[in-house]
């Protein structure tokens, strides 16, 4: 009897098991063609964001805080979303800014200046003027902008967009073959997807 029971719960802890794994088509997508396959233990995790979109603003405290318990091979990076106008202004910006080591400390600021104090980023001025008050040097984010370095980083994201299938966002992206389905349950089903990867390397 208690061999029995001791079945059925194992029973139980697999079907729950199975019912948590994320499914393809529901929690994500596999992206067409497929990269090759990876080796090694590294996987690269792109976020494709737009400081203008609320979800991405309420999704990423939860994403600093994923962010932070991350194994070393486990490559996460911010990208923007570059849908044109002004998402494209700001897209560069971000990297512009990355690129003078100042886009982390004022990733959340971006959010805050755009949903809750109401700005409006209608062109380089007004950023600058915002940048301005955050002590940012602008002669160096006038240079950043119009460097060869930032324009790369602006047409790679535009390519990795239209190869990764990317219309909407919140959108992760896991080692450039899965991207997640933005829905509550996204950091786990990457957490689940980065499993999978690495599993499969080792078959």
């Amino acid at each position: 009897m208690k061999k029995l029971l001791t079945l059925f719960i194992l029973s139980l802890l697999s079907l729950s098991a199975l019912a948590a794994s994320p499914k393809e088509g529901v929690d994500y997508d596999a992206i067409t063609p497929a990269p090759p396959p990876g080796t090694g233990n590294q996987v690269e995790v792109l976020e494709f964001f737009m400081y203008t979109c609320p979800h991405c603003k309420n999704l990423d405290p939860s994403i600093q805080e994923w962010k932070i318990k991350q194994p070393e091979n486990i490559q996460f990076h911010h990208m923007p979303a570059m849908f044109g106008g002004a998402a494209n202004l700001l897209g560069k910006t971000y990297f512009a800014l990355e690129v003078m080591d100042e886009a982390k400390r004022l990733h959340a600021p971006f959010f805050k200046a755009i949903h809750e104090e109401k700005r409006r980023f209608r062109n380089q001025e007004d950023i600058e003027k915002f940048l301005g008050e955050n002590d940012v040097d602008l002669d160096k984010f006038r240079a950043a902008m119009n460097s060869f370095t930032v324009q790369t980083k602006v047409n790679r994201a535009s390519a990795l967009m239209r190869r990764y299938g990317i219309r909407s966002v919140p959108a992760m992206v896991v080692d450039g073959r899965y991207r997640v389905k933005n829905a509550p349950t996204v950091l786990e089903t990457t957490d689940a997807l980065i499993e999978k990867i690495l599993a499969d390397r080792t078959q």
